[in-house]
């Protein structure tokens, strides 16, 4: 059985990064909606950018396994060139996925403020799809209709409550990343630097992902995780800041007219 810490903690690493999309959410809404419409479009079109790139890249990324085992499972310093690998092209779907997203939100009118709310659907895609899932199997398991496989149900059980609660603010934050990375492929494709738009998101997911398996790789496994997060946060902190910037800029400029 799973039991009510860990039902609870599925339900807050979906529950806590909803409400980390909604206020900023609003706050843009509360701005935005004087001269524009669109911006639960926006959202939903980030939400539908993360679901497409996972499950292609999820696809591929099993075709992979199947055909070239023995490289992916390599050791040594040649795992950390596959981890780059993987991380790379992770990267070049996440772009993909926000790219796709910005264009969308920006055919009929332009428009920063939704550029940067299809990041917020984008990193609200990233919890639904991964903990969404999850939570469903683990209710599952408690009413005794699960009929996954004893891997799949072992690994719902043994995950631990902190860990799921640590995970559920790792959401929080890249909830904000995400905002941010999508503000600056909004701005960069607005001002038609396509390739700028495409290498924001690249750059900063290779980072995050190399910079994760690195410290797994060579730290403590709680070393590890506190690190990331410190890493995760100060990304996040660089986002929020970006993006409040551009906000409180807007706001005085509506303020003269």
């Amino acid at each position: 059985m799973v039991s009510t810490g860990q039902m609870m903690g599925y339900v807050m690493a979906i529950l806590l990064p909803l409400i980390a999309v909604l206020i900023p959410f609003y706050i843009l809404w509360k701005q935005s909606s004087k001269v524009e419409r669109g911006m639960l479009g926006a959202i939903g079109y980030g939400i539908m950018g993360y679901f497409w790139q996972e499950i292609i890249y999820s696809f591929l990324g099993l075709l992979a396994l199947t055909k070239m085992r023995d490289v992916l499972n390599a050791t040594g310093g040649n795992a950390v060139v596959v981890a780059f690998v993987e991380a790379l092209a992770g990267s070049i779907f996440v772009a993909a996925g926000l790219y796709w997203g910005v264009y969308l939100t920006n055919t009929k009118q332009r428009s920063l403020y939704r550029s940067t709310t299809v990041g917020l659907g984008f990193g609200l895609g990233a919890a639904l799809l991964t903990y969404g899932f999850q939570l469903y199997y683990a209710i599952r398991i408690n009413v005794g209709a699960f009929t996954g496989t004893d891997m799949a149900k072992a690994s719902i059980l043994s995950t631990s409550t902190a860990s799921l609660y640590l995970d559920a603010v790792r959401n929080i934050l890249v909830v904000l990343v995400y905002m941010g990375v999508a503000f600056l492929v909004g701005k960069n494709y607005l001002e038609k630097k396509r390739l700028a738009a495409w290498l924001t998101p690249i750059i900063v997911y290779v980072f995050i992902r190399f910079t994760d398996v690195i410290l797994n790789t060579y730290a403590p496994a709680l070393v590890a995780k506190i690190v990331y997060m410190v890493v995760l946060a100060f990304v996040a902190a660089v986002s929020v800041w970006m993006v409040r910037n551009w906000y409180q800029s807007e706001k005085q400029a509506k303020k003269q007219f």
